[in-house]
């Protein structure tokens, strides 16, 4: 099989200067120094699930002993796939889609999957951005908009004030996939000044985005310390604290528990998306891109335990002030947008508490939001026919389709779009991702090999512990995942929570409302469908255009 690279190999014995000399003519953008990207990788890392999805799956899945799963799975999976990311992008010196090809052209496949992947990703996800925008705007109203209700309220209202103003007037949601309904005004106001704002801060590349890191990177952390302050010298606060570390060991051995480590490791450390290959490309090669992973990848994590001490200990103040029990609380929105809001709504200066909440929200998803854009945009600029445009002119086309695509989601039924996208376009995509990088690096582009270029940017080969997680323990173990996520898909379908309101008065007529307010749906068949098609479309990229290349080979 013949192999093209982008730089020569270093050779043994020989003193090695291909990199300065292949790319001294090539105008490669860089950052303006070492702090934006690190600031930049952080905020990429760093996203709204370490507020809302890790606290919950801590406490669903034993509380403290759920620390050690999640630590073992950061060690032998989340961590070496960073590195080799950052390593990868930092060597060659080029986007994902060129890196690829350029090790071999039968892996071309692996650059087009992450392309798709990061446009899937980036088509939804700003919804959180949007809904987060929204009830920052809604945080200076006096009283809060959500602990009142309107004469012209539903009896509803009158049980979970916060449960309705969500679902009916922020969502206005309708009570299944297949009713569309209207676009909801302002949320559709907020999905356009989001994509205004993201544009402004991406136009001129890593220049822009990377001086915007400074706040945008650092800012939420100054927000989680005073809401740390805060929420800890509540009444009730170690309550909530308690539930949150106190461990049930037997949750061990439950494989979801597992499962549900590797799954929040993978992705709250944006690995297979590109944009930390796309990162590293824009550092000096002489860098140390082992040191950058672990720093990263170590504050990321440790930001996910901050943040789960926070929100717990506001819970733990609203059971003691409303009776409401630390455990009952749901994962994502329904953290943010009900159970916080509930409890904030109980705290002395609300408006002050709840701004400052969503606006950090805010900042954590438009700095996740800014790198995987950027994995669309740079890797595009290394071919012709993308150079001759400018990249601020690249930058608008790509924003405004983008926005456009994600319009349904500000429609009454856009919380099951946004249910679908999130289900399906990113996760099991990204472990066959995953499993192809390993198996590239270390069986294709060969790990001895590898290990000399990292020697050369970092002065020193890379531990044994890194080779063995890169050849084996990292696309064993995402390969296990993989297949447990396939096999329960296959045993229970995909569906999707549905808004039907409360039992005095159901959100739409001939569908019963329940005490929960909600229930599980399946996803009707075209829906399945379009699931499926977000899965494959990323992934069959890899298999057919190795067999494409195979097939040229043997004309």
């Amino acid at each position: 099989m013949e192999m093209t690279n982008a730089v020569p190999a270093p050779q043994r014995g020989n003193k090695y200067q291909p990199v300065e000399a292949e790319h001294q003519t090539q105008k490669r953008e860089r950052w303006g120094n070492h702090w934006e990207f690190l600031l930049a990788s952080i905020g990429l890392a760093v996203g709204t699930g370490n507020v809302w999805r890790f606290p919950y799956l801590a406490q669903k899945n034993g509380g403290g002993a759920f620390l050690i799963p999640y630590g073992i799975m950061l060690l032998v999976e989340g961590l070496p796939l960073f590195y080799l990311e950052l390593a990868l992008g930092q060597r060659m010196q080029k986007g994902f889609l060129k890196i690829w090809s350029n090790i071999n052209p039968h892996l071309f496949g692996i650059g087009v999957g992450q392309l798709i992947v990061s446009f899937q990703m980036t088509a939804y996800f700003p919804m959180v951005m949007t809904w987060c925008m929204y009830y920052f705007y809604l945080s200076f109203s006096n009283p809060l908009p959500w602990t009142n209700c309107t004469a012209n309220a539903s009896i509803c209202c009158q049980e979970d004030s916060t449960a309705y103003y969500w679902y009916q007037e922020t969502l206005q949601a309708s009570s299944r996939i297949e009713t569309a309904g209207s676009f909801v005004p302002g949320l559709t106001i907020c999905w356009c000044i989001g994509w205004v704002f993201t544009y402004l801060c991406l136009f001129k590349g890593i220049k822009s985005s990377g001086k915007a890191a400074y706040f945008t990177a650092t800012f939420p952390y100054f927000v989680l310390i005073c809401l740390f302050v805060r929420g800890v010298t509540l009444k009730g606060a170690l309550t909530g604290i308690a539930v949150f570390f106190t461990p049930d060991f037997g949750r061990l051995l439950d494989p979801i528990v597992w499962m549900d480590a590797a799954g929040q490791i993978f992705y709250s450390l944006s690995v297979g998306f590109g944009a930390l290959i796309c990162f590293g490309s824009y550092n000096p090669v002489k860098n140390n891109c082992a040191r950058d992973a672990i720093v990263i990848s170590c504050i990321n994590c440790g930001t996910s335990v901050f943040a789960g001490v926070v929100v717990y200990s506001v819970l733990g103040f609203r059971e003691e002030t409303i009776g409401i029990a630390v455990e009952d609380v749901q994962s994502g929105p329904g953290l943010a947008f009900i159970a916080y809001t509930t409890a904030v709504a109980e705290m002395k200066l609300p408006q002050l508490w709840a701004a400052a909440f969503f606006f950090m929200m805010v900042l954590l998803a438009v700095d996740s939001e800014f790198g995987t854009i950027e994995a669309c945009i740079g890797p595009l600029q290394d071919y012709k026919i993308f150079k001759k445009i400018r990249k601020e002119l690249l930058c608008l086309i790509v924003c405004c389709i983008l926005c456009v695509l994600g319009l349904p989601m500000c429609t009454q039924g856009g919380l099951y779009v946004f249910s679908i996208y999130d289900t399906f376009s990113v996760a099991i995509p990204l472990l066959f991702i995953g499993i192809a990088q390993c198996l590239a690096v270390s069986w294709i582009y060969g790990l001895e090999r590898f290990n000399d270029d990292i020697e050369y940017m970092t002065g020193s080969k890379p531990h044994i512990y890194w080779q063995l997680c890169w050849k084996y323990i990292s696309p064993i173990l995402i390969s296990v995942i993989l297949l447990a996520s396939i096999v329960k898909q296959c045993l229970s379908p995909a569906g999707y929570t549905a808004y039907v309101g409360c039992v005095e008065d159901p959100n739409t007529p001939g569908i019963p409302g329940n005490e929960t307010w909600t229930e599980d749906v399946a996803y009707p068949g075209w829906g399945q469908a379009v699931g499926a098609f977000l899965v494959m479309f990323p992934v069959l990229p890899m298999p057919i255009c190795a067999a494409y290349h195979f097939w040229m080979q043997r004309r």
